[in-house]
């Protein structure tokens, strides 16, 4: 999917003002250092990048979510040459609903207000989820059955081999980021371009977490076809690892029309409340608290 076509087809209504963000729980965002490594080993050991790839989808698959997050997203969208700034403050609940308000009122003094999936992405959006992890399956037997009154030879040896599913998967370096010692990981799709966009990724050597992460995607929705460059940063706010900001060019095509456009996205002041009105994310249950 063409994410420029995502973030500009949106429809408005209802209101809840901002002053009203805060009051479930109080919670307030709280940049702490990074969640306390599991041991990991030193970055000169010896490891394949289908190594490191894969303990970083064993980190990613173990963060927690929070089950509720509010936060406010600040949008730049350039457009031929023309610069737009957007505010919003946004609700969301880890089963995928979300309120979003534009933080400035209309003529008529409300907010314009959207119900969903908040876009561009919800902060804790974990870019690798598809990546389950193998199916176990059981050793098949070894070859041939010994004869009667012999037994099998014995096993001289054994080599694990470890292999990506969706990724062709190399190592470009160990670089510094941010004040982070990361490998810099190059990903190759083996299937599905579409699905598997991700072309690098930096990783930190001790925690296997993902502090930045570089795609190049092709998509479709209806006759639209376009493509999106894009980066996404993350880093850790209390005890969840989430979505900083991300940015994104993207270009698209209906039969001869064309168009393009940047868009970058800035998340910040994190809550994290134990629990949120059922009505924020049910618009016509919404419509009724008005």
């Amino acid at each position: 999917m063409l994410a420029a076509v995502a973030l500009v087809t949106l429809a408005a209504s209802g209101d809840l003002t901002a002053s009203a963000v805060a009051s479930p729980g109080k919670a307030t965002a709280r940049a702490t250092p990074s969640p306390t490594p599991s041991p990991s080993p030193s970055p000169l050991e010896s490891l394949t990048p289908d190594e490191i790839l894969g303990r970083t989808e064993t980190a990613l698959r173990a963060n927690a979510d929070p089950p509720y997050i509010y936060y406010k997203m600040h949008e730049v969208f350039v457009h031929h040459g023309r610069r737009y700034q957007f505010d919003y403050q946004v609700w969301y609940r880890n089963d995928g609903k979300g309120l979003m308000q534009n933080v400035v009122t209309n003529r008529d003094g409300t907010h314009e207000t959207f119900f969903g999936y908040p876009f561009p992405s919800a902060p804790d959006n974990n870019i690798l989820l598809y990546a389950t992890p193998a199916p176990v399956t059981t050793a098949p037997p070894p070859v041939g059955t010994p004869a009667p009154g012999t037994t099998a030879a014995p096993l001289l040896s054994s080599q694990s081999v470890h292999g990506d599913r969706y990724y062709d998967v190399a190592l470009a370096g160990i670089e510094a980021y941010q004040g982070h010692q990361v490998y810099h990981l190059k990903l190759r799709p083996l299937q599905d371009p579409k699905r598997h966009p991700w072309t690098d990724l930096w990783v930190d050597t001790r925690l296997y977490e993902v502090w930045r992460a570089h795609a190049d995607a092709m998509g479709s929705s209806g006759p639209l076809v376009g493509r999106a460059v894009a980066d996404v940063e993350f880093a850790p706010y209390g005890n969840y690892w989430l979505v900083k900001q991300a940015s994104a060019d993207a270009q698209g095509h209906i039969a001869i029309f064309s168009d393009s456009g940047h868009y970058e996205y800035y998340f910040s002041d994190f809550g994290f409340p134990n629990t949120l009105p059922d009505w924020y994310f049910d618009q016509k249950a919404y419509g009724e608290h008005r």
